[in-house]
């Protein structure tokens, strides 16, 4: 506050408490209201000067401040003011005791988020990228965020799974424990499939009386397994090394039973292409070629093409699909390479 205002204030506080003792020393009724009505602005005016004086951590909460102050500017004229300042005053003045630490220390407390109905709602109307930024900030609170890696569920694996492992060195543990569970829960799942058909798959070996056909069938299940485990990031270096070998090798086994088969062929091409090896990745490109629709393998081909160094001809294989035959998420690349002739 303003000293000159400050003064101004304390001069009309006291010339009210004045004009009140003038009041109270007059005979009548009148003048006894009149003195408890101007004794009681000059309360007021007071009580907001002794406020304003007060440390911060005692002006808190200001209408209980306030009101203390107020009851002793009104029933204690002068000496209820100025011994609150003194005593304030000496307080703050006084050292402090030092406080002894209890050799027990408190339990740590149990925290409850509450969650609202519609929170689940409004998390997942969120885009994925929003959903991510809240997961990984440490400034949102802890109920957001679970709420959010809580959402993670909904998304592909694939997109989900590197941002549950930059959440497994999170400072929060809560946060670690719930992005180990949901990575693990897919994980599992994923296993207990590939197992499953895996069984599948020597029950009919064992079997004598099963058909090739059978068999090549249950080799694609197993390779499409092993190729969904690498898709989804699940497996990462020896692991994904060792599903890449896995799952060539049952997809090796099916196609000598049905060599024609495009969706063996098509397996065939992408696991040629994760391992790097173009030689293969070609042949199957070939064999394709006779099978299947330019739509399934051309974005392959013009892959294929560009590992190659070959830039030249991937705008010539590009050009073999129309618009429409395009997936959504190819188009951009389409009108980048073909944006000279719109």
């Amino acid at each position: 506050m303003d000293p000159i205002q400050f003064y101004k204030l304390a001069f009309l506080s006291l010339s009210l408490e004045s004009a009140a003792l003038v009041l109270l020393n007059t005979r009548g009724d009148a003048y006894f209201f009149a003195f408890w009505v101007t004794h009681g602005a000059a309360a007021v005016v007071a009580a907001w000067l002794v406020w304003t004086t007060l440390p911060k951590t005692l002006r808190r909460p200001r209408r209980y401040a306030l009101s203390l102050v107020f009851l002793l500017a009104l029933l204690f004229p002068l000496l209820g003011v100025a011994g609150l300042v003194v005593a304030v005053r000496i307080a703050l003045a006084s050292p402090k005791a030092p406080r002894v630490q209890d050799a027990v220390q408190d339990a740590p407390k149990l925290e409850i988020y509450a969650i609202r109905p519609g929170m689940d709602h409004e998390v997942d109307a969120l885009p994925p990228g929003k959903v991510a930024r809240i997961a990984v900030d440490p400034k949102r609170s802890t109920s957001q965020r679970i709420r959010a890696v809580l959402a993670l569920r909904d998304m592909p694996a694939r997109l989900a799974l590197p941002l549950l492992r930059q959440l497994l060195g999170d400072p929060d543990e809560e946060i670690r424990l719930l992005a180990y569970s949901i990575a693990s829960t897919w994980e599992q799942r994923v296993t207990a499939d590939l197992q499953k058909v895996k069984q599948e798959f020597e029950a009919l070996q064992a079997r004598s009386t099963a058909r090739p056909e059978a068999l090549a069938q249950a080799a694609k299940r197993v390779a499409e397994l092993q190729m969904e485990f690498i898709y989804q990031g699940l497996a990462q270096g020896d692991l994904r090394r060792f599903a890449l070998d896995q799952a060539w090798t049952y997809t090796q086994f099916g196609l000598r039973v049905q060599p024609n088969d495009p969706t063996l062929l098509m397996l065939q091409l992408r696991l040629a292409m994760a391992r790097d090896d173009l030689d293969a990745a070609q042949d199957a490109l070939m064999q394709l070629d006779e099978n299947a629709s330019p739509a399934v393998w051309v974005p392959y081909a013009a892959e294929l093409a560009w590992k190659a160094r070959h830039f030249t001809a991937v705008r010539a294989i590009l050009s073999q699909l129309r618009m429409a035959e395009v997936a959504p998420r190819l188009r951009p690349m389409m009108q980048l390479w073909f944006a000279e002739e719109g």
